[in-house]
């Protein structure tokens, strides 16, 4: 069953003000995909205005390790900046596909909308692009993501030993809120946590 992006509301509203953003804020070159159009009509990653030249800056999910930002509407375009064209020169990246496009962020790892088929990739930097698919839609990605912060963030202290490695109870802990999440399927929660390389 398709998930709403109405349901995804308690999952994100810890991490920042969602606000209804109209597609008139979309400053890409290609044509707004319905379901983005949707997510921020919808929902839509606000965040807090640290100041007032650089405007809100999305919402930002601590997951362990690099948060993961999602912008509001008016600067997705601008996140494809290094993957789609190079950040200096402004020249087509070839190895980008058409139609991939960056909706999240790692640090600098992207999920990545394919908007032919509507499913959300997800790779490393650092070598040839070859991203893994974490979930079939937009709100199951981003459904997935927030359950496994909010997962993650409850479990405080406990989470991490004195290595600052994940502790295996806490990874079950947080395997099982996402397969909850997930219809009950656990199987497809570890495929997700894989493909994202979480604690790997």
């Amino acid at each position: 069953m398709a998930r709403s992006y109405e349901s995804l509301r308690p999952l994100l509203q810890p991490w920042g003000e969602l606000r209804s953003q109209p597609a008139s804020q979309w400053q890409g070159d290609i044509a707004l995909p319905p379901t983005l159009e949707a997510f921020y009509r919808e929902l839509g990653p606000w965040g807090e205005t640290v100041h007032e030249s650089v405007g809100p800056i999305g919402l930002s999910l601590d997951a362990g390790g690099n948060p993961v930002d999602i912008p509001p509407l008016h600067k997705l375009w601008s996140l494809q900046a290094g993957y789609r064209w190079h950040g200096l020169s402004g020249e087509r990246l070839p190895a980008w596909k058409d139609e991939w496009l960056t909706v999240a962020m790692e640090g600098g790892n992207p999920f990545i909308l394919d908007m032919r088929s509507g499913a959300v990739l997800f790779d490393l930097v650092g070598g040839p692009w070859s991203p893994r698919p974490i979930a079939d839609d937009l709100a199951t990605a981003f459904g997935a993501i927030a359950t496994v912060a909010n997962a993650y963030t409850a479990l405080g202290e406990e989470a991490l030993d004195e290595d600052d490695d994940l502790r295996p109870q806490a990874r079950a802990q947080v395997r099982d809120t996402l397969a909850d999440f997930l219809d009950g399927d656990r199987r497809g929660a570890d495929a997700l946590l894989a493909a994202w390389r979480w604690y790997e």
